[in-house]
């Protein structure tokens, strides 16, 4: 379960001038919740998910995972509450290194590490973990990850974040820069894995139709606010053009992100 509690966070952008990016957020997501995130460039979505990782500290607020306070711990020490896939396939993975070396260090995330990082005796489990992905990769875990492609380097970097199932996943338009198969491939494999672990789920799209499809619920924010929140049968009786004419009877304002109205 995730908790955000008047979440606030302002930026200093040089001359004096501040953007107050996330403005007394709160929020609440229950253990196996799938949230899609939309909203406007600017809108604080990305800042939302930096904040809970622990990239950023908020200037006021608390934030809660399992009714643990995460408020005040840096980054690596949320490791094992957090895991997190980018929407740059060459983040998350160590490129020189093989496939197997990466999901030891997976594997040992939010742990003390040492210098052994135990490929050997998890070399079977890395095997199966990466079977499921039906990619072939089972077969190449002593292949550096630069030989991958973007596609089954983002099933990689996926399957690493879920590897000791933490009980929150970060998803930052982690398809965007893939081609729509590879793309459909990947939210398929985020989908059971998040049934298989109950994960609870934030995940940031610019697919105002996969954000309607893809998990349980939606919310869109703008200026550093959740400014919609939909689920059950509201969400599913809403559509893409629903959705902007809501945005802008909120906002009276256009929601003019072209890639909003990819399908």
């Amino acid at each position: 379960m995730l908790v955000i509690e008047k979440l606030n966070k302002t930026f200093e952008l040089g001359g004096g001038t501040t953007k107050r990016a996330i403005k007394d957020l709160d929020f609440q997501a229950q253990k196996g919740d799938f949230v899609t995130i939309v909203g406007s460039n600017g809108a604080g979505k990305s800042t939302l998910l930096n904040l809970v990782a622990g990239v950023y500290s908020p200037d006021s607020g608390k934030i809660f995972i399992n009714g643990i306070d995460i408020t005040d711990l840096p980054e690596h020490k949320r490791a094992k509450f957090i895991g997190r896939v980018f929407q740059d396939p060459m983040m998350g993975t160590a490129s020189t290194m093989t496939l197997e070396e990466n999901l030891a260090m997976a594997l040992k995330r939010g742990q003390k590490r040492n210098l052994k990082l135990g490929v050997k005796g998890n070399r079977d489990k890395f095997r199966n973990t990466l079977s499921k992905l039906d990619l072939g990769l089972e077969d190449r875990l002593t292949d550096q990850v630069r030989l991958l492609s973007g596609g089954q380097r983002q099933s990689l970097t996926l399957m690493m974040a879920t590897l000791n199932a933490p009980p929150v996943l970060l998803l930052d338009e982690h398809t965007a820069a893939l081609d729509p198969k590879t793309a459909s491939c990947i939210i398929d494999m985020t989908k059971e894995i998040v049934v298989d672990n109950e994960l609870t789920v934030l995940m940031v799209t610019h697919n105002l139709q996969q954000a309607l499809e893809v998990g349980n619920r939606t919310i869109m924010m703008h200026d550093g606010e959740i400014v919609l929140d939909l689920f059950g049968k509201e969400r599913e009786d809403t559509s893409v053009d629903t959705l902007l004419e809501e945005f802008s009877k909120v906002k009276k304002e256009r929601f003019l992100d072209d890639r909003a109205l990819l399908a």
